[in-house]
């Protein structure tokens, strides 16, 4: 016992305290570390690289993430935006003539954007404070180099329509919305933003043949070439612009 008591107190007296300490300018000046790093960063949403053609495609094929075209869509509903029987708007819908929401539906969401190379470094920023005094602040500094532009593959989505949900919704005397007619149960199926029709595959427009239907696309393909750098830090009253 008297050995336990006498370990339990030299572990108290060797126990270390470490907290956080507030570092002014000229403590992070004296900071010495290595050398920046470089970062890449790919992103790629709903595609799947093709290795025989080489190039990136919209991943709906059996298995792929859009084999359902539905989870592919982004919907946005404006605010009291509803219709009537079909085509008649109405913004304030109530429980004795409810309406359908009407959804501004961006249907095959897709695109792939590689950023090859983004620098990461600590930098000495050197400014004339409002006294005409140069001061030095330590800054983080993100650069950008040209020859390693931003490759910007079939970014954008393959058709935008306009759909309305298949039951109608109201707003109750709270102005809570309530979708459907059971306002304890909202339904499962029948929102606007899932429906995925698709033209025929014998359609006038072959490039439209099997697509979902919409009235616009829009797919961006190109590289962003920028040269330049982005210096953040921390600014006080002496900057100009602070």
């Amino acid at each position: 016992m008297k050995k336990i008591s006498t370990l339990l107190l030299l572990l108290m007296a060797t126990w270390t305290h470490a907290e956080l300490e507030v570092l002014d300018n000229d403590a992070l000046q004296a900071v010495e570390g290595q050398a920046g790093a470089d970062l890449s960063l790919k992103l790629s949403l709903n595609q799947v690289y093709n290795t025989t053609t080489g190039k990136y495609e919209f991943d709906n094929g059996l298995g792929g993430v859009c084999a359902n075209l539905a989870f592919c869509h982004l919907g946005l509903s404006v605010n009291k935006r509803f219709v009537r029987n079909g085509n008649q708007p109405v913004s304030d819908p109530t429980q004795a003539n409810p309406a359908n929401k009407v959804w501004l539906v961006f249907k095959g969401i897709q695109g792939t954007i590689d950023l090859q190379k983004l620098g990461l470094d600590g930098f000495d920023l050197i400014y004339n404070d409002d006294g005409g005094a140069a001061k030095t602040k330590p800054a983080m500094q993100l650069s950008m180099d040209a020859t390693k532009p931003i490759l910007i593959r079939n970014f954008g989505f393959n058709a935008l329509a306009i759909e309305q949900d298949d039951f109608t919704s109201y707003y109750d005397s709270n102005g809570k919305l309530v979708e459907g007619s059971n306002p304890t149960t909202p339904p499962t199926s029948g929102y606007g933003y899932l429906k995925a029709p698709t033209y025929a595959a014998d359609h006038p427009s072959v490039y439209d043949r099997n697509k979902e239907t919409g009235f616009m696309g829009l797919k961006m393909n190109g590289n962003l070439a920028i040269q330049g750098n982005v210096m953040m830090f921390s600014c006080d009253a002496s900057h100009p612009r602070c």
